[in-house]
């Protein structure tokens, strides 16, 4: 530093320099500066002391010097100089910054970042806050917002910046970073109806329509626990819509229509669920949703025949335990490893079998062909109609059938996600508990499903540098701690936890 020569217009412009409103658009906090006559003291940046002030700046001539012997700044300068070495450009980049400093986004979100580097995250909250105020379309800068909100524990806060930045992607069209968005929210608000609709829109333009029906199945039930009956049939006519072969909307429309006393156009719905089920090889759920229909349509010649058929393959499936795919077994891997870094593992239950294929011909011969009804006897509409005890509008998240998801293949997988830094008592994980505690094991399944095909997706949206990586840090942790709790409240449920 002492070796490099000053121009007039240089030694001027330092000289006209306010060092302490300097130290203020660096991004230092008036907390961690001590001034005392001409002197200014703090922290030295340089060699990052955080023990001692042993950085003084001296008013009255504009120059520094850092009392460690070890410490670049040891041999001293001018403010121009200290700018330099601190920002890490030349003297004469310095100059033009300081001039034009705090006139841009850039450079509030720039001092931001260094500050969340050092670990002053409640400094840096004001300043991402004015970049955002000065760019509200800076979808990267609102998201670097939320995600610190997020990281300060204000989730609303967070929340309501996510959900801007993902308005703006989705008017551009830019869903992929939309997704990614509308995947943390999902975590945050599990509850929430719009970001469901959102996500179900998404996943719709993505070709990927399972994972769009499961959406609507939540809005579905948050319309049925209401009373909203004809709006939770408006949703499944959307389902249909979306996917016609997809048993779930049908067999929920059924028990919709069987809740209104509409009993004949519910045996319908129930008897297509039936063979849909039968042709994704789910034949626990074709064997429910038969015997639901035969409730009240005991005399159903086409449910009668579904169900003997059911029977006699169950028979054959009854050796054999389903296959769990690729990316449901390498998100399993993933969080036992988590939970064993956490210190939360669970003991380790059998492995997964492949599902026969002698099972899959027998269910295979179920009728394409839609069998003749009959009008239902032995059922009256409203009073004296079965309990629906034991059916989907219970809780009508039963995990996606055994059929993968559609989303299309990619040549290349992103790499294990990194296993982010957490404790059993982390508070992440306590707030996701408390929030999921309530959650029937259907809910709770739906869920995993999901945490399941967000794995990929939360790996690619840091590989491809779509955020930070201090927004990748707090999105990692955010994730981490929700599986961890979930997993915990399946175990306490009596659901299947993953093998650690």
């Amino acid at each position: 530093m002492v070796n490099y020569y000053f121009s007039p217009e240089e030694k001027e412009f330092n000289a006209s320099l306010n060092a302490w409103e300097l130290l203020l658009k660096m991004g230092f906090h008036e907390n961690a500066l001590y001034r005392e006559g001409n002197t200014i003291r703090l922290f030295c940046p340089l060699h990052k002391d955080q023990i001692r002030r042993s950085l003084i700046i001296y008013t009255d001539s504009n120059t520094f010097k850092c009392q460690y012997t070890g410490c670049e700044g040891h041999k001293g300068g001018n403010l121009l100089e200290f700018y330099a070495a601190y920002m890490g450009c030349d003297v004469s980049e310095a100059m033009a910054r300081i001039a034009h400093q705090g006139e841009s986004t850039a450079d509030f979100v720039e001092r931001a970042e260094r500050l969340i580097l050092q670990g002053q995250l409640v400094e840096a909250l004001p300043l991402l806050q004015k970049a955002v105020q000065l760019d509200p379309k800076n979808e990267i800068t609102r998201c670097r917002l939320a995600a610190l909100y997020l990281e300060l524990g204000d989730k609303e806060a967070g929340y309501r910046e996510y959900l801007q930045a993902a308005e703006h992607y989705g008017v551009r069209g830019e869903f992929d970073k939309m997704l990614h968005i509308y995947n943390i929210l999902l975590i945050i608000r599990p509850d929430d109806i719009k970001v469901r609709k959102q996500l179900s829109y998404l996943f719709s333009r993505l070709k990927r329509e399972d994972e769009a029906i499961a959406q609507l199945k939540w809005v579905v039930d948050r319309h049925v626990r209401k009373g909203q009956l004809q709006d939770a049939i408006d949703m499944c006519k959307r389902m249909i819509e979306l996917a016609p072969e997809y048993p779930d909307s049908h067999r929920i429309l059924g028990e919709i229509y069987l809740r209104l006393g509409s009993t004949f156009e519910a045996i319908e719905e129930l008897t297509t669920a039936t063979r849909h089920y039968i042709r994704e090889n789910n034949l626990k759920k074709a064997k429910e949703t038969v015997d639901l229909g035969l409730r009240y349509a005991p005399g159903n010649a086409g449910l009668k025949d579904l169900k003997a058929r059911i029977e006699k393959a169950i028979e054959l499936q009854a050796m054999v335990q389903e296959a769990k795919d690729e990316r449901e077994l390498a998100f399993e891997a993933w969080l036992s490893e988590l939970k064993r870094a956490v210190g939360v593992a669970e003991e380790e239950p059998s492995p997964a079998a492949a599902t026969a294929a002698s099972a899959e011909r027998a269910a295979a011969e179920a009728p394409t062909a839609e069998a003749p009804q009959t009008q239902p006897v032995g059922t009256e509409s409203g009073a004296g109609h079965p309990k629906l005890s034991g059916t989907i509008l219970q809780g009508t998240f039963t995990s996606l059938a055994a059929a993968p998801p559609t989303r299309p293949p990619t040549e290349e997988k992103p790499p294990a996600m990194p296993l982010p830094k957490l404790s059993p008592a982390d508070p992440r994980i306590l707030f996701f508990k408390d929030n999921l505690m309530d959650r029937t094991q259907e809910e709770l399944e739906s869920l995993r499903r999901h945490l399941v095909n967000m794995f990929e997706e939360v790996q690619a949206g840091v590989q491809e540098g779509f955020c930070s990586e201090f927004e990748a840090r707090v999105i990692r942790e955010f994730y981490a701690a929700f599986c961890i709790a979930l997993d915990a409240i399946r175990s306490k449920s009596g659901g299947k936890t993953s093998s650690a």
